[in-house]
């Protein structure tokens, strides 16, 4: 059975209304969903006549999307995170193999929500209990998100709703929710279920039906060990800047993507109905002409041409003059020289995301593959070191909320101080890598510009008391075997 959705509501204020709008087009290009917003686009460029002989749009060329799934690296493997040796037996259970963050899958939604970070800049992240009792960090696009932080502190929110579309199981009628999450009033926090109307408005309180009771004030179950509210979100930030959203960063990327998406629909365009020679004659009547789109306004009469098929012309009764023949050269003579000049096009919106364009590559011949993003392993280990920091941030705040909710709601006893530590795991060096790091540690090494002990250091990566201790076993094993 299908039922009717009604349309998001537009969001209380014009500045957050103008970001939801930009955060919604970038979520459906990096979701896939983006056909008709290049539609939208291709539209504004070419008018309607010309626009009906073009087919259908071509969306192989994405380079917004290429550029942050290549750059959203920092959790190809899984992180480590450790305490203190003082918070290791309450810790144990939360961090452990198969412990309650490794059965919430944090991580591995991680690679998601860095992708979706990098391009719209911010991420939201729902910190909850699951119907099976479990931790759950559910991802939520800022799009759907209404948030103010206060002037003091602009990184910390106080105030968010989230849009949710509900349905009444009565009548089967869908609608729009805001769950409303307020600590302006700290001593009286509020946690409501609110619907709300197509202006943004709040109107009446559904708590009672989707909450169970009243959750303001003293009600508010989301409160630490000490008995202190706190919002059950985390905010991701691409950079870390003034302002709790910066939505407008890397738009130069985002048009620059769709105006090269538009070069390949004309390069499909240009393949399929003008790479072959047309003939033309003067002062004869071309027969089979028909009428396209009657009654739209891209009526236009034509007929339908192709390598195969002859055109056929009879004489024309009101003209008297000698018939000529001649022949138009075809409209993609040379593929290869506008391919190019796409992908220099493309190679130039790449960098701007920080890529080095020495990292960029096309990896197929074919024009409607699109263009590709094959970063090298240093240019990987760039992007982690890039994002480490920013998302450490992020990942820090997401641990502390999982173990006060998880104390909160299923009585276990994680430490909720900021005190876990990440680390991330660093791409390894390519074989070409280890060997020019091999050269060049003995090179140093031959004139004396490094130990013995510091090149131990950087070619295992160890500390000073492990690579003396490798460096005692190397030299007993040179006496040992007479090397």
């Amino acid at each position: 059975m299908n039922y009717d959705i009604p349309a998001v509501p537009t969001f209380p204020d014009s500045e957050t209304q103008q970001r939801v709008e930009t955060n919604s087009l970038r979520r459906r290009m990096l979701e896939g969903s983006w056909g008709p917003d290049l539609e939208r686009y291709l539209r504004a460029q070419i008018d309607l006549s010309r626009r009906a002989t073009w087919g259908t749009i071509d969306q192989s060329s994405n380079v917004f999307a290429h550029s942050c799934k290549a750059l959203a690296v920092l959790y190809s493997e899984k992180p480590l995170v450790g305490v203190p040796r003082e918070y290791r037996e309450r810790a144990e259970p939360y961090l452990k193999v198969d412990g309650a963050l490794d059965r919430s899958n944090y991580f591995s939604i991680m690679q998601g929500v860095q992708y979706k970070t990098i391009g719209i800049r911010e991420m939201c992240m729902r910190v909850d209990i699951s119907d099976s009792k479990e931790l759950l960090y559910r991802p939520v696009t800022p799009d759907m998100v209404y948030a103010h932080a206060p002037a003091g502190d602009p990184l910390k929110p106080d105030v968010i709703w989230e849009y949710r579309l509900r349905q009444n199981l009565e009548s089967k009628n869908m609608f729009w929710t805001a769950d409303v999450y307020d600590l302006r009033d700290k001593s009286h926090p509020k946690y409501q279920v609110r619907k709300i109307n197509a202006n943004g408005t709040l109107e009446e309180d559904l708590s009672d039906l989707f909450l169970g009771g009243n959750m303001d004030g003293d009600n508010y179950p989301y409160r630490d060990s000490q008995g202190n509210p706190f919002l059950p979100w985390i905010i991701y930030h691409a950079s870390l800047g003034g302002k709790l959203f910066q939505p407008f960063e890397l738009s130069e990327v985002v048009m620059g993507s769709l105006q090269a998406s538009v070069y390949y629909c004309m390069l499909k365009h240009l393949f399929l109905d003008s790479a072959w020679p047309q003939r033309w004659v003067s002062n004869l009547q071309l027969a089979g002409a028909s009428t396209y789109g009657t009654g739209e306004a891209t009526q236009r009469m034509s007929i339908s041409a192709d390598p195969a098929s002859i055109l056929c012309f009879v004489p024309d009764p009101d003209n008297q003059s000698q018939p000529m023949i001649g022949q138009f050269d075809a409209g993609l003579k040379d593929p290869n020289q506008m391919i190019s000049a796409i992908t220099v096009y493309e190679r130039r919106i790449s960098s701007q995301m920080g890529i080095d364009p020495a990292s960029v590559t096309k990896v197929s011949s074919d024009p409607r593959s699109g263009y590709s993003i094959a970063m090298s392993q240093a240019s990987t280990r760039d992007a982690q070191r890039r994002f480490s920091e920013v998302f450490r941030v992020g990942d820090m705040e997401a641990l502390v909320l999982g173990a006060k909710i998880s104390n909160r709601f299923l009585g276990t006893n994680f430490p909720e101080e900021p005190i876990y530590s990440i680390q991330y795991i660093a791409v390894p060096l390519s074989p070409e890598e280890l060997k020019a790091q091999r050269e060049n540690t003995i090179q140093l090494m031959e004139k004396g510009l490094l130990g013995h002990v510091e090149a131990i250091m950087d070619l295992y990566d160890l500390t000073e008391e492990e690579a003396v201790e490798k460096l005692r076993t190397i030299r007993q094993q040179r006496i040992e075997f007479q090397l």
